[in-house]
């Protein structure tokens, strides 16, 4: 069969899995790798070692920024000369370890995502790339990564909104991170808090642009993992002003009103489609 044949031409040497190799052996991970090689074949061997780095590298995400932000907030007025929205001052007792526990909980299935890109990225089902001399240089790789950038913040956005307005969708999978609906009971621990359904689907954009739209490789999975480190920022209830940035202010309010806000970077998307809901200047105003 020669469509067989050319696949495991390309497997032969991949540059994709290549680097992996290189990248587990950097952090110590050989051992793993060879047990699960050995355990469960090099094929599923290999994505589960994978899978293995990128939930514990995922949880180490989770904790440490959730530990650092949160003593940030705690000297916000010092750290970033901005204040907590009014009512987040203090926490409700038992909302952190609520959201620490869902969180955890859905780090299982999230650390699958990554695992599913490079799996279409290696048997050559996306457009990524691994070297800029592959789209021309510089030039050409920064012009492609905005582009991407600006994608996938549409893709979220509509996707965000979908899960707000289909009500199967925002009962049965969004409601679950809602619950946080109020500053005292948001926190930076609440970042990935969600049904892992949710999680997923909103992550999705990374993984459907990439598949018609060059990307580079490195670039992607960067861009992936800042979406947990983002998340954590726009869930510290801080109020400052961060436009063209939608700032933990804009994600404050979408938490208090629920039909508004739903872009993950920008305000562009909210803007655009007549969705954005400015925050009070001032604590004690009423949302506009």
């Amino acid at each position: 069969d020669p469509r067989s044949q050319a696949m495991a031409e390309m497997l032969a040497y991949n540059e994709f899995r290549e680097f992996n190799r290189f990248l587990n052996g950097l952090i110590g991970l050989n051992g793993v790798a060879s047990w699960a090689e050995e355990e469960y074949g090099p094929e599923l061997g290999y994505y589960l070692t994978l899978y293995i780095r990128n939930l514990v590298s995922a949880t180490i995400i989770y904790y440490t920024m959730g530990i650092v932000w949160s003593w940030m907030v705690e000297r916000s007025e010092m750290v970033f000369g901005m204040e907590v929205f009014k009512g987040g001052e203090v926490k409700r007792p038992g909302s952190i370890q609520d959201q620490m526990i869902l969180a955890q909980m859905s780090l299982f299935l999230y650390a699958g995502l990554p695992v599913f890109d490079e799996f279409l990225i290696e048997y050559g089902c996306t457009k990524v790339y691994m070297s800029m001399s592959e789209v021309g240089g510089f030039v050409p790789y920064v012009f492609y990564t905005i582009v991407y950038f600006l994608l996938v913040e549409v893709g979220i956005y509509w996707v965000h909104r979908k899960l707000h307005t289909n009500e199967f969708l925002y009962k049965y999978i969004h409601k679950l991170h809602h619950k946080y609906n109020t500053p005292d009971y948001l926190s930076p621990w609440a970042s990935i808090a969600f049904n892992p359904i949710d999680g997923i689907l909103q992550a999705c954009p990374y993984t459907i642009v990439m598949c018609f739209w060059p990307c580079h490789y490195i670039t992607h999975f960067v861009m992936l993992f800042l979406t947990a480190i983002w998340a954590t920022n726009i869930h510290d209830t801080l109020v400052g002003d961060t436009e063209p940035l939608m700032g933990s202010k804009y994600h404050t309010v979408h938490h208090t009103h629920y039909n508004c806000n739903y872009g993950q970077y920008l305000v562009l998307c909210d803007y655009m489609w007549g969705t954005l809901r400015q925050p009070a200047k001032d604590k004690t105003e009423k949302t506009q």
